[in-house]
């Protein structure tokens, strides 16, 4: 388990979600780093197993024990734990909402591709969405159940498709799959780190998506009239927008195996622009 360093686990390893959080209180800020933390932990079993079965057992004993879970539990030294435990006897977080991220993370243990487009997409809206709608939920600003789900649809969605892009060249260079493509030929050559046309067309595709659907969400804001710093949380993707644009101009980029935020004080910057 990830134990008393959940917080800087967090800040490590899912930075963009992290840097999200900047603008709320303290309590709400923890809320929502717990739920991220939880995600991070599921998220760690597929690299920390060497077969499939192992994850899908872990799975299984994280899916009993959020079944099980109660205020009476012992917690021991996880924190974050023990503040899911509280939002969820708070009715702010709902157990299905957990369940349905641990039974999306099986994907990760299995080690195979999609098997098509719509598989891809449901698996960024059972993770990426559907943790958004459980940040959402955490906020007295979102009470709107219907406006936390298209809200959680444009921005969760976006940065699902972005974080699968950019983590191509981890994953390649670890013979992991990534993005859905449609021919096993495309496969081999992604293996060997190389595109074609195919892949670059399925490249631009998600980047020119990722888009179209933060723009939307911004003009959504825009029309119910919200500006309210707690807003940050939904603007993770911000920060990934212009690698993005440099990929989709030069898709051969995609196989980098880390992508330089160098300019990530400059977009936090931006952020602030867009909640203040």
């Amino acid at each position: 388990m990830i134990g008393t360093n959940w917080l800087s686990n967090l800040k490590k390893f899912d930075r963009e979600r992290f840097d999200s959080l900047r603008h709320l209180n303290s309590e709400r800020r923890k809320e929502i780093a717990a739920i991220y933390s939880f995600n991070l932990e599921l998220a760690n079993i597929a690299w920390n197993v060497s077969e499939p079965e192992l994850g899908y057992l872990k799975l299984r004993w994280w899916e009993d024990y959020i079944n099980d879970m109660n205020d009476g539990y012992s917690f021991g030294e996880n924190e974050y734990l023990l503040i899911l435990s509280k939002l969820l006897a708070k009715g702010k977080l709902h157990k299905r909402n957990l369940l349905r991220l641990i039974k999306a993370r099986e994907f990760d243990c299995s080690k195979k591709p999609f098997e098509s487009y719509e598989q891809q997409i449901k698996y960024i809206r059972d993770t990426s969405q559907n943790l958004l709608f459980m940040a959402l939920s955490c906020l007295s600003e979102f009470k709107d159940n219907s406006l936390r789900k298209k809200l959680s649809e444009y921005f969760g969605l976006s940065l699902g498709l972005a974080r699968f892009i950019l983590a191509t060249g981890s994953l390649s260079q670890n013979k992991c799959y990534s993005l859905f493509l449609p021919n096993q030929i495309d496969y081999t050559t992604y293996f060997e780190y190389r595109i074609n046309d195919s892949i670059t067309e399925r490249i631009r595709s998600d980047i020119d998506l990722t888009f179209d659907l933060f723009q939307t969400g911004k003009m959504e804001l825009k029309s119910i009239g919200q500006k309210k710093k707690s807003l940050s949380v939904l603007f993770a993707v911000n920060n990934l927008l212009p690698i993005l644009k440099e990929i989709r101009n030069s898709p051969q980029l995609i196989f980098r195996k880390n992508h330089k935020l160098s300019l990530r004080a400059k977009f936090i910057g931006k952020i602030d622009e867009l909640v203040t």
